[in-house]
């Protein structure tokens, strides 16, 4: 019995590192970057409201992630140890000293678009006819070169600051 919690322990230890996600802090209009894709966010509105007789900051935020790379990422759905959640997330957002009063968020995800490819297969119709039928199905999720992909989300802040994001980064493998 010891023996086989040692082991457990031992694999625990060796595959935890494989679970970790790259964090950067992150300033408007100064994204960061990773292997060529840009992870930002801009403020798109600002005002001050006053919450339960306290004052407020409330931003309209935009998360976005921009492929700067000169070659497309594509990836490819797999198993993991918790199943298959959110393979289309690229980054998650999140804002540190959002309160998430009135119902506003504390961060956002931004996710990929799907990637379709045809799948021919040959069926018979009505008549007994073998026709041949063409159906696009989901490979994975890309994101383009050039292509943006974005978010918006509302976070409300103490008064006098300004949102303080910090970005969760998925490893997008080079194929």
């Amino acid at each position: 019995m010891n023996r086989f919690l040692n082991g457990c322990l031992l694999m625990a230890a060796v595959h935890s590192p494989l679970f970790a996600q790259q964090a950067y802090d992150l300033q408007a209009g100064k994204p960061a970057q990773l292997n060529g894709v840009d992870y930002g966010y801009e403020i798109n509105n600002e005002r001050k409201v006053e919450i339960s007789g306290e004052p407020f900051m409330r931003y309209e935020l935009t998360i976005y992630v921009t492929n700067k790379s000169n070659c497309t990422k594509i990836f490819f759905p797999k198993q993991t140890l918790f199943g298959q959640e959110n393979l289309n997330e690229l980054a998650a957002f999140d804002c540190l000293n959002a309160n998430g009063k009135r119902l506003t968020s504390k961060g956002g995800k931004v996710m990929a678009k799907p990637f379709m490819v045809p799948y021919q297969q040959k069926i018979k119709n009505s008549e007994g006819k073998e026709v041949i039928t063409t159906t696009q199905i989901q490979a994975g999720h890309m994101l383009r070169n050039g292509e943006t992909v974005s978010n918006t989300f509302i976070a409300i802040v103490p008064d006098g600051e300004r949102p303080n994001l910090k970005v969760r980064i998925r490893e997008i493998p080079d194929l």
